[in-house]
């Protein structure tokens, strides 16, 4: 960020993608943003502020470890949900951001955008961040964790259950009920919504850039026209996906535990969640789908019109009968360059719309497959296969 700033002249001093937005005055008023360097110390914070007062209100009530359906300590939903996901929601902003920030300032330092549309870009990034900190995006991500709150209850209220944070036989919520309802799962949904706000900037920055007359090369090695940059290394993202993941994994776990239910009950839900997971972090890439399909097929074009004059020269050189034969075929670099010509244009013709590697996407899928792994553990199936594996070596 510091070249694309030094480069760019007006842009911001600061940046840093996930400084800011949505609850970011709040969360420094209590000291978890930004992360850097207390970042142990933040996480603490907040794990503290949403878990620790659910679990001494459940004791003083005496839903703890019974007196309901489901007690307290029972609930893994609810332990996963602060205890893992939370966690990784704030952790995730140091690896993800700074991969942003070296992103972002990539478009400069490789040259992509003309000197002339650096003030564009410039603006580009000024509006970036002026979405990122909306007073309307933070508005609507906080509304939107608060009505997720509440339908998440209004279901929970309809089940006809007892659990340590709604009686039914009354029903009323509990004092656990209250602050989880008030307080814990709207902090949940937030910082996870946040996410998808901050998500949807970088996806429209990337559109705005991807519409400058970027200095893109159809036969870059990168094999994106050079926006390669965009999906290497982008493992920072699986962990939202298991953030998101591990929470329906433990939803799922709860009721096989402790309410008869089976995994194969909700195969779709998990299949569902994971595909929202990687549609979410993968879709941001997409927007240049577009600005690389013109760069593919423009190189085509151009390398079609190249080929086609080389080879008729090359033709009428080295094919020709009546040329004279004193000039050897052997050593000549003639060949080499028709090879070069034919690899550049195969190199234009494997050009990836989407800059993200299959292995990356692949690694995106692990991340979410595995908070589902330990489910597979109360399948009839995997029981079968654990009890034939052990006979082979007992």
């Amino acid at each position: 960020m510091r070249e694309a700033r030094s480069a760019c002249g007006d842009i911001p001093e600061e940046l840093f993608w996930v400084d800011g937005g949505p609850g970011a005055g709040a969360l420094r008023r209590l000291g978890v943003a930004p992360l850097r360097g207390r970042a142990v110390a933040g996480v603490v914070r907040v794990v503290l502020f949403a878990w620790l007062p659910l679990l001494v209100l459940s004791a003083a009530e005496g839903v703890l470890v019974g007196g309901a359906a489901l007690p307290f300590l029972h609930d893994l939903t609810t332990h996963v949900r602060f205890l893992v996901a939370v966690p990784l929601l704030l952790l995730a902003e140091l690896p993800i951001g700074a991969r942003l920030d070296r992103c972002t300032a990539q478009f400069i330092a490789a040259d992509l955008v003309r000197v002339e549309d650096r003030s564009l870009f410039a603006g580009v990034l000024v509006a970036a961040r002026r979405a990122r900190d909306s007073r309307v995006a933070a508005f609507i991500v906080l509304a939107a964790a608060y009505l997720t709150t509440a339908g998440v209850m209004s279901l929970a209220g309809g089940q006809a259950e007892d659990t340590w944070h709604f009686q039914s036989a009354t029903p009323r919520l509990t004092l656990a009920g209250r602050w989880f309802a008030l307080v814990s799962l709207p902090l949940f949904h937030f910082l996870l919504y946040r996410w998808f706000h901050r998500l949807f900037v970088w996806g429209r920055f990337l559109r705005r850039v991807s519409r400058l007359d970027l200095q893109l090369t159809a036969t870059h090695p990168d094999r994106a026209g050079g926006l390669g940059f965009l999906g290497d290394n982008h493992l920072p993202f699986g962990i939202l996906v298991f953030a998101a993941n591990a929470v329906v994994a433990g939803a799922i776990a709860t009721r096989i535990l402790f309410a008869g239910a089976t995994l194969e009950r909700y195969h779709s839900s998990y299949l569902a969640a994971l595909i929202l997971g990687l549609l979410s972090v993968v879709g941001p890439l997409c927007v240049v789908v577009p600005t690389l399909l013109r760069v593919k097929l423009r190189g085509l074009l151009k390398y079609g019109v190249l080929g086609s004059r080389y080879c008729q020269q090359f033709e009428a050189k080295w094919l020709d009968p009546s040329r004279p034969a004193d000039e050897p075929l052997l050593g000549t670099s003639d060949v080499q360059s028709l090879a070069d010509l034919a690899a550049s244009h195969a190199r234009i013709r494997a050009l990836r719309l989407v800059p993200l590697e299959a292995r990356d996407v692949l690694a995106l899928v692990l991340f979410g497959v595995l908070p589902a792994l330990p489910l597979a553990a109360t399948t009839s199936a995997f029981r079968q296969f654990l009890q034939r594996a052990l006979r082979l070596f007992l």
